[in-house]
């Protein structure tokens, strides 16, 4: 064996200093960063949504670029969902809806759920995963940011993080660790995206109106 003396160690420390100061120094300049959001603006071609509704599907049509259909009136159908395919399976950052609802007379919007659990008669954005599944966690809907049903105009915005969304169970994304690893999941394999209308003790289950007509208009679905 070749004795190492204190002459031939002191370069390699010298060396490994260097390295050390060197590393230092490019992480004191340097700063972790987020990922990027993901770009992505839906087509609001209305033959390229679907809906789950009565009647089945739903007449849709498209006015100066924006989707449009009209409210069934209570006794003849109502509207429960509204998507259309993902282009994108993973998606990051923030989901941002742009909607406008326009009355027409006294109108009432009336829950298909009979439910007594407090949801207003409301529209909230939609994510379904999995293909597509049917699963406790393959759908996601915002929560608690909605729209309640009524004449105006808004955009719901909101983050792709688990505190925000909440699955079919009710269960909000961050609420345990089987939880959160089953959303983390979904928004890597985002099969539909859009909205649902319900209100009781459901966020999906239906809306109609009686009293008048209401019109219902999307004219943005974007993550950014």
């Amino acid at each position: 064996m070749t004795d190492v003396g204190p002459d031939k160690l002191a370069p390699m420390a010298g060396v490994r200093t260097l390295v050390i100061i060197t590393a230092m120094t490019a992480c004191a300049c340097s700063s972790p960063t987020e990922p990027s959001a993901t770009a992505l603006t839906l087509p609001l071609t209305s033959s390229a949504w679907e809906t789950i509704s009565t009647p089945q599907p739903l007449p849709m049509s498209n006015q100066n670029g924006a989707l449009t259909f009209d409210f069934p009136v209570t006794g003849s159908g109502s509207m429960h969902y509204l998507f259309t395919a993902s282009p994108l399976l993973a998606l990051r950052g923030t989901l941002a809806v742009t909607l406008r609802v326009a009355t027409n007379g006294p109108v009432l919007f009336n829950l298909v759920d009979p439910g007594n659990c407090g949801i207003p008669p409301s529209v909230r954005p939609l994510i379904w995963a999995n293909e597509n599944g049917t699963g406790d966690y393959d759908r996601w809907w915002s929560n608690p940011r909605h729209f309640a049903l009524g004449p105006g105009t808004t955009t719901i915005a909101v983050p792709l993080e688990p505190s925000s969304w909440s699955s079919v169970n009710g269960q909000v994304g961050n609420a345990n660790a089987r939880v959160q690893f089953g959303f983390e999941k979904a928004l890597l394999n985002v099969s539909r995206l859009g909205l649902t209308f319900g209100g009781g003790c459901s966020f999906g289950h239906g809306i109609s109106v009686s009293g008048g007509a209401a019109t219902f208009t999307l004219s943005e679905y974007v993550i950014r």
